[in-house]
């Protein structure tokens, strides 16, 4: 049996469509090989070759009519804070397939694709690699108008990509302004998934450093608690800042989430210090951890109001 001639370099790279295929002198026998998989027609893949979604798209947007990466796929490539456990069965195997959005009379059909028909103004396309994918503030209006992210979801997406702070040793710039958005969905028509995205602006906040921090203080906001600040800077007895994730003013009450990280032996003598300052700056310190999350809200707003009423709070 003969064997077949090894791929040119920039074929082997990764995925690549038949026309990309024959200017590099490949034959339609060869682009047939066994060691080329066929994951929709016109698309060939080295087997075995590892590449990342952006990678993979790039030939679907590459056959001659304009469609953009969009939905799930392009909240992937802008590594969107999804939920790791998606709402429904239906959603799970959507998330999973290549979303792509045609302005046109009909809506991408290949095996593969989940495609959508829509109109995309030039702000709403970005161009990563090459690769045409939607914008940051249109994936969010088109995942917002799927009817499967709750509010909640939403403001953890908005939360994470306008987080930005100068804490010490762990500075974090915003992938897109808070103010970039709110401008994008205040110059939108009515369009589905409109309302709940400019709702989510209203209750995102910057600074916001983990997506259970979000969903905490949203919690706390909706249960009748008092105010809760993100990234509140509380200055220790010698004048140096304390970065507290979500911080009660009116009754001095910091609330820290400790995620896994906080488990090694260096970490906990750092957590110790900061509640030893914490404390001496005439504060309270109430640590939650992924344990009392698992253990549901309620479990998490006894040990809150509990706190705060060691505070003086007369709820």
């Amino acid at each position: 049996m003969a064997t077949a001639r090894p791929l040119p370099a920039e074929l082997a790279a990764g995925s690549f469509t038949i026309g990309e295929g024959r200017r590099s002198g490949i034959s339609p026998w060869r682009a047939k090989a066994k060691d080329i998989h066929v994951p929709s027609r016109g698309i060939r893949v080295p087997a075995g070759r590892e590449q990342s979604l952006l990678e993979r798209a790039r030939p679907y947007t590459q056959l001659g009519t304009p469609d953009t990466v969009s939905f799930y796929s392009a909240a992937r490539i802008h590594d969107f804070k999804l939920r790791a456990a998606p709402a429904n069965a239906r959603m799970t195997r959507s998330a999973g397939l290549l979303h792509l959005t045609r302005a046109g009379s009909a809506a991408p059909r290949r095996k593969g694709v989940v495609g959508h028909r829509s109109a995309l103004e030039p702000e709403d396309i970005v161009f990563l690699q090459g690769v045409p994918v939607t914008s940051i503030p249109r994936t969010l209006l088109d995942l917002a108008g799927t009817g499967t992210l709750t509010l909640e979801d939403l403001v953890v997406i908005v939360d994470d990509l306008v987080c930005e702070h100068v804490r010490y040793q762990h500075p974090r710039t915003a992938r897109f302004p808070l103010g970039g958005i709110l401008h994008y969905a205040g110059s939108r028509r009515p369009a589905a998934g409109l309302p709940l995205l400019r709702k989510s602006l209203g209750l995102a906040r910057v600074g916001v450093d983990s997506p259970p921090e979000t969903r905490l203080r949203l919690l706390f906001a909706r249960s009748g608690l008092p105010a809760f600040e993100p990234n509140y800077v509380l200055l220790d007895l010698q004048g140096a800042p304390l970065w507290i994730d979500l911080a009660c003013p009116e009754f001095r009450l910091a609330v820290e989430y400790d995620g896994g990280h906080h488990l090694s032996a260096a970490q906990q003598l750092a957590d110790a210090l900061r509640n030893e300052r914490t404390v001496d700056a005439g504060w309270r310190q109430l640590v939650i951890n992924k344990l009392d999350v698992r253990n549901g809200e309620d479990w998490v707003l006894v040990r809150v109001r509990q706190a705060l009423r060691a505070q003086g709070w007369p709820g």
